[in-house]
């Protein structure tokens, strides 16, 4: 992955639940630690109205690069940056790493995309958005 400027960091609190047969912290779990930290950076830039309003962006395509396993002892952190903005989308990146050692242990890319849950269509992304998300990321898009 590229040279990201990561602004935002979600500690992961691991569970005994977390862990597989094989001692480490299953890949589908890895997942929902990005969800956890996207969860978190949207509400953080957005405030909790991304959440509550009828427009909102929702995932359409997601893609995770796994490089070295997580283990139930390791003290791990989502950092999470948008890279993009189009007419209806924005391009978000993750890493979850190592607190210690800034090992990058899986990477994911995804894209979501502008919504209002009662046309249940797609929707321009939000001048607001555009802002508070440039704002953060500490660029223009």
């Amino acid at each position: 992955m590229e040279n990201i400027q990561f602004n935002h960091s979600t500690p992961v609190q691991i569970r005994f639940n977390d862990v597989d047969g094989l001692g480490h912290i299953n890949n589908t779990t890895i997942q929902e630690y990005f969800d956890l930290g996207r969860m978190y950076y949207l509400n953080e830039v957005f405030g909790d109205t991304v959440f509550k309003g009828n427009e909102t962006v929702i995932l359409v395509n997601i893609n995770t690069d796994f490089y070295t396993p997580v283990y139930l002892r390791d003290n791990m952190e989502v950092k999470t940056a948008i890279i993009g903005l189009g007419t209806k989308s924005l391009k978000m990146v993750q890493q979850v790493v190592c607190k210690e050692t800034g090992a990058v242990k899986a990477s994911c890319k995804s894209v979501m995309v502008g919504f209002n849950k009662v046309t249940e269509e797609s929707l321009e992304l939000l001048p607001a958005w555009r802002e508070a998300i440039s704002r953060w990321e500490n660029t223009s898009f």
